[in-house]
């Protein structure tokens, strides 16, 4: 059960159930801000509504500090783990580079679409009060940046803490369009406990191209069971077994593991993201605790595992003090196979990287793991997880009961279903334009719960009834 205060009137939720390199400049400009680029799809709908459009400009440049970063989104043939195929890359990079900004600061990220397709860019965690029409998620907040065009993101950040971006379009994020976005708090209270930080970018991995695995996942072969995984990565690497490659195809079984470097003494805040489609995983360091200290944007005590399970989307960050001897540790991500629908072939689920001293030998680890056992298919215990400022619990209003379940539809395809309505997109007239057009009834198929009163506190009880589980996350809230 997940409590909230509601200050808005529609709000949408999103369930996830498919869900180092040559540095190219984030800052590099872009060839045209010709606003006819951003025709057909939002900013010309949004400027006919005053109240929105003046909101999200910020007219008073002495109130916030402008953060901008482009990036140019293209697709080209990449190796993450030795197996060559084609992925999304963002300003030439797998995965995509960081954005970083301070907390209160305004920012903007323009996008140049180089595909073929539509595409969007979905701030990942980000409440985006005031500013709904940039969330990214065709068919609900906008419809798709057109292939070949641009489009600039603007929104105030009044959250700090461990996010991502992502493509909201298709599964284009599985092919590897995303991530890291770090908002940074002056007024952290362990700003002064660690010394440096390191981004953990976690990732299941397919070699078969995300239009093949959705066609098959929505077929009435799969049964509604998802594809299983191909390989893991951590900050986009990892090597295969190229035996259990098709024949024909491009692959290396010695492709290099990502690699951390730490001096002896320092505090480390690794702030860790799973960005899978499918897979939960277990992480750890041999030998060096985790001090929990965040998790997606929340300031919490101290909490230290050996051993942390991370679910789809989540983010946490942990201190590591480097005060082991100085020698190379294998750090592990294992997916937790056992949470599969059918068990994986071809598959090797530890997913490992090297976390290596300064001045150490050039060995390879012989590092053993945490003996400590996890629960299979289970999140962190939150009753371990308490906030680093108390919050009143307030008194709740009412309560919105939603069941999720999985079936059969009418030509056999397993799709999920919100008490018993299975969403579908309007992508040339999404949720929120409705919203401004004054839409006050919603087809079933929209799954839109309509808050009547503001400053309500709502009890969101979620009912899972599948065999597996399900991650959901409030996407956007939208003012009417």
């Amino acid at each position: 059960m997940y409590s909230l205060k509601i200050w808005e009137l529609v709000f949408i939720l999103i369930g996830s159930f498919l869900l180092l390199l040559p540095n190219e400049s984030l800052s590099s400009p872009l060839s045209s801000s010709d606003p006819s680029s951003y025709t057909n799809f939002l900013e010309k709908r949004y400027a006919e509504h005053h109240e929105f459009y003046e909101y999200h400009e910020f007219h008073d440049s002495n109130e916030y500090h402008e953060k901008s970063y482009n990036i140019k989104i293209t697709k080209g043939p990449y190796a993450p783990d030795g197996f060559k195929r084609d992925v999304y890359l963002v300003n030439g990079q797998f995965p995509g580079p960081p954005i970083e900004c301070n907390k209160g600061d305004v920012l903007v990220i323009n996008v140049e679409n180089h595909l073929n397709e539509d595409t969007t860019i979905h701030s990942h965690g980000i409440f985006q009060r005031g500013t709904p029409w940039y969330d990214g998620v065709p068919g609900q907040t906008q419809g798709g940046i057109p292939p070949h065009k641009k489009f600039s993101y603007k929104f105030k950040v009044d959250q700090s803490g461990t996010y991502w971006y992502h493509s909201h379009s298709r599964a284009q994020y599985t092919e590897g369009l995303l991530g890291p976005l770090i908002v940074h708090d002056p007024n952290d209270p362990y700003l002064h406990e660690y010394d440096e930080e390191i981004i953990v970018i976690l990732q299941d991995w397919y070699h078969t191209d995300s239009k093949t695995l959705l066609a098959t996942f929505l077929s009435p072969e799969s049964e509604g069971n998802e594809p299983d995984p191909d390989n893991g990565l951590i900050n986009g690497k990892n090597s295969y077994n190229c035996s259990w490659a098709p024949d024909g195809s491009k692959c290396n079984s010695n492709a290099p593991l990502a690699k951390f470097k730490l001096v002896y003494g320092k505090r480390y805040r690794f702030r860790i993201i799973n960005t899978s489609a499918f897979a939960t995983f277990i992480f750890s360091i041999d030998d060096h605790p985790l001090d929990v200290i965040e998790v997606e944007g929340m300031i919490t005590k101290r909490h230290t595992v050996h051993r942390l399970p991370i679910n789809i989307a989540q983010r946490y960050s942990v201190i590591v003090k480097a005060d082991k001897p100085k020698k190379k540790y294998w750090m592990r991500s294992e997916m937790e196979s056992a949470c599969f629908a059918a068990p994986a072939t071809n598959l090797n689920p530890l997913i490992k990287a090297i976390v290596e001293y300064e001045g150490c030998d050039n060995k390879n680890p012989s590092s053993t793991a945490w003996s400590d056992d996890v629960e299979n298919c289970v999140d962190l215990n939150a009753k371990d997880l308490k906030p680093y400022k108390p919050q009143k619990v307030p008194k709740v209003d009412r309560k919105i009961e939603i069941t999720i379940n999985f079936k059969p539809d009418e030509n056999n395809v397993t799709l999920g279903y919100i008490n018993n309505s299975t969403y579908k997109i309007d992508i040339k007239n999404p949720t929120l334009y409705k919203v401004f057009d004054g839409v006050k009834k919603f087809d079933v198929d929209q799954n839109a719960f309509i808050l009547e009163k503001d400053g309500e506190v709502i009890d969101i009880i979620l009912k899972n009834e599948d065999a597996g589980e399900h991650p959901f996350h409030l996407v956007c809230v939208v003012n009417n």
